[in-house]
């Protein structure tokens, strides 16, 4: 059995009501604790000051009606004494033990004209008196009040008292880390070596992820001159061990406010020693367990501390700073990789490479899902759960309002000729833009090309004097074709169609590749067209953003009829189909991701359009699609399973043919784009109970765009001579790409000219 004595002292008395006190609060104290404690109200709020945690003190006892203290010391506090008696229980008749619980625990007394607190003010206290009125009392004293505090319910075991690893003391930490509770030690004021550099033996391996030891560092962050150092000492549980400085913090230890009732009821006074710095360490681990649960259960709130200390110099140094100074800013920081719990329950890191592209237009920013993922749930290496914002996993359309975008068309070489029974046409651009999207985004060129290298655009038609039709190029939308094939190639309603875009609406999500076109007259004023079009295979280009990982890979396939009902009235109808891989109606996504809303998709579209020839040179043409999508029972990542979709779009368009002068033409549309109206994915959404277990179900979060794009658009065009054209666009669009308050004006001027 082995005399322990306590390990810090006062230095003086503080008047109550010192003005000075109150205005340099508190005096001597080091500005890292400072910084790191006081000053961490967004951490104390988060984690309740500590409540729900029993901090044990092992120590001269506690005047449990402290203002500090009052009505938070268990009534489980008691003497724990064997080689003495306490004439009062728990009533500390010499002020260590009620400044040590108030460091650790002390409450904020608006009675009190000091306004202390501890670092864990809302944290309860069980007190069990060792150490006699002068400070000193046996090991065996101290074993036994670190049992009656295990038994008494503390999660934190704080001794600011002599360590002396006798087997009796061991023997009461091995029992304590069996019950999941960490003991902290005072590291001593000798200047030496912990425990004269000698190991200490008979651990369990348990015991051993629950020790603590605590050094003293002044207020400029130098070791305190009276702070012992770990040495080279190990502690040893069974073939394994871990050294003193393994398991060594230091935490301010000078000149520490707390109460003095050696000098009277409610007074207080500056405390020195590692007395001090240790209850700073045991009142960090409460509000670490308060918070997180998860570290009581895996035992890991050591460990938290060690991995987010600041490090306040070389470790190779005698080992002096052992894993450096307390920081409670960083150990309630994540440490580690995010992760995220799936669909299918398993953990997946974070990765900026799991970004949604929400350029596709149908699905706008996405932006109820993202509304659930900007106050997600992720956890750290401790299994600690995070709110964090990963609304950014969705990427947002770029377009800004007022933006005048592609003032100038690609430059295009064209030639033509003519033969007997058709003429053969050919177009291929010489610039590194591509008219890849064009028509998908709006009029013509008005945001095609993005100045990356894109496979290079050629074009290839042939029209026979019947009024038959083929077509084929890459790098475009074929839906323009189409349009001919199926109207006609002079008539207007062809280009009226095309500039729409809403009866080739899935033929736009199919664009960049290659594209083939067909289509014939069938007698009685019908038409019969047909078109396939793919996006870029890889291999066409080099580089660019047709060639990332998130590229989907589709084709479409679209047949159309038109019929004369009347001489000047003519209708038709046209079916498309979509397949999709890694996209969902444009939207791109990395399979595998977090937001993998599945490997294949496939959609269908019905179109009916009606084109009318007012007489003067006027024609009018209207067109409406609605688009289904199939769901995908089977996603990935966050995404347990999507719903149907269904996507609408319509638009109306007016063309006066020698509105101003013979040859030129003026045209007027307005239009909706693809927009999803219904649909829903299933996200798999953690929530965590006040009792650190995770919980893990599926939400439905809709689909549908928070905005709703309209586009209208003027356009002029007319010949400049006989070889000369001039053609020039203007548009105006709200709620661009479906995301709602984004607005953007296009313009796009075109030059042809003949040789």
């Amino acid at each position: 059995m082995r005399r322990i004595w306590l390990l810090g002292v006062s230095v003086g008395a503080l008047a109550c009501a010192s003005p000075a006190l109150a205005a340099d609060y508190p005096p001597g104290l080091s500005a890292p604790w400072f910084s790191q404690i006081h000053l961490t109200s967004a951490i104390e709020a988060q984690v309740n000051g500590g409540k729900g945690v029993v901090i044990g003190l092992v120590d001269t006892g506690i005047v449990a009606g402290d203002y500090e203290v009052s009505g938070r010391v268990s009534s489980a506090s008691s003497c724990a004494a064997v080689t003495f008696k306490c004439s009062s229980g728990a009533l500390d008749d010499n002020g260590h033990g009620t400044a040590t619980a108030s460091i650790a625990a002390g409450a904020v007394s608006s009675a009190h004209s000091m306004s202390m607190s501890g670092v864990a003010p809302m944290a309860s206290i069980v007190e069990e008196k060792v150490l006699n009125a002068s400070g000193s009392g046996y090991s065996s004293d101290v074993a036994n009040g670190i049992i009656k505090a295990v038994n008494a319910g503390a999660q934190v075991i704080n001794l600011s008292l002599t360590y002396s690893p006798t087997s009796d003391i061991v023997s009461a930490i091995d029992y304590a880390a069996s019950k999941n509770a960490i003991i902290v030690f005072a590291g001593g004021n000798s200047s030496a070596p912990l425990n004269g550099g000698a190991n200490s033996t008979g651990f369990t391996t348990a015991a051993l992820e629950h020790l603590v030891f605590v050094g003293s560092v002044s207020s400029k962050n130098v070791l305190s001159s009276f702070s012992n150092t770990p040495g080279s000492g190990v502690a040893v549980a069974g073939t394994t061990s871990s050294s003193y400085a393994s398991l060594w913090l230091m935490a301010p230890g000078e000149n520490i406010i707390a109460p003095g009732i050696q000098f009277g009821a409610n007074a207080s006074a500056s405390w020195t020693g590692t007395s001090m710095a240790a209850p700073m360490v045991s009142g960090a681990l409460a509000l670490l367990e308060a918070r997180w649960p998860v570290l009581v259960r895996n035992g890991d709130a050591t460990a938290v501390l060690f991995q987010s200390t600041d490090d306040l110099g070389a470790k190779g140094v005698d080992g002096a700073y052992g894993e450096g100074l307390l920081d409670l800013t960083k150990a309630f920081q994540p440490i580690g990789s995010l992760t995220v719990t799936q669909a299918n329950g398993r953990s997946a890191v974070v990765s900026k490479t799991s970004v949604v592209s929400a350029a596709g237009g149908a699905l706008g920013a996405l932006s109820a899902l993202s509304q659930v993922l900007s106050n997600y749930t992720t956890f750290d290496a401790f299994q600690r759960d995070f709110k964090v914002d990963l609304s950014g996993l969705v990427g947002k359309p770029t377009a800004g309002a007022g933006s005048i975008v592609n003032a100038v068309a690609p430059t295009l070489v064209q030639a033509g000729a003519r033969f007997a029974g058709g003429e053969v046409f050919m177009a291929e651009s010489t610039d590194a833009l591509s008219l890849a999207r064009s028509n998908q985004d709006g009029q013509p060129g008005f945001l095609g090309g993005s100045g990356a290298a894109q496979p290079s655009v050629m074009y290839l038609s042939y029209r026979s004097e019947t009024g038959a039709m083929a077509a084929v190029g890459r790098g475009m939308t074929s839906s323009y074709s189409f349009a001919e094939a199926l109207w006609g190639a002079d008539a207007p309603a062809a280009d009226q169609a095309g500039r729409l875009g809403v009866s080739g609406a899935l033929l736009n999500l199919a664009q960049g590749g290659n594209f083939a076109v067909g289509g014939m007259p069938l007698g009685g004023g019908s038409r019969l067209a047909f078109s396939w079009s793919s996006t870029v295979n890889p291999a066409q280009m080099d580089g660019g953003p047709f060639t990332n990982s998130q590229s989907p890979a589709a084709s479409a396939l679209a047949v159309g009829i038109t019929t004369q009902i009347t001489r000047r009235w003519r209708v038709g109808a046209a079916y498309s189909s979509l397949g999709e891989t890694s996209g969902l109606l444009g939207a791109t996504y990395q399979s595998g991701g977090l937001l993998d809303f599945g490997a294949h998709h496939h959609s269908q579209s019905i179109a009916l359009s009606s084109a009318l020839d007012v007489g003067g040179g006027v024609s009018f043409l209207a067109e409406a699609t609605e688009v289904r999508t199939d769901g995908a029972p089977f996603a990935a990542g966050l995404i347990q399973s999507l719903s149907p979709l269904v996507a609408r779009a319509w638009g109306v368009s007016v063309v006066k043919s020698d509105a101003f002068r013979e040859g030129d033409g003026v045209s007027l549309s307005f239009r909706e784009p693809l927009r999803v109206i219904s649909g829903s994915a299933q996200i798999a959404i953690t929530s965590v109970d006040d009792q650190g277990y995770a919980a893990t179900s599926l939400t439905s979060v809709s689909l549908r765009p928070d905005g709703d794009e309209r586009d209208l658009f003027v356009g002029y065009a007319t010949p400049l001579g006989r070889n000369v054209d001039v053609n020039a666009a203007l548009g105006y669009r709200t709620d661009v790409e479906n995301v709602r308050g984004m607005n953007d004006v296009a313009l796009r001027l075109a030059l042809g000219v003949r040789f």
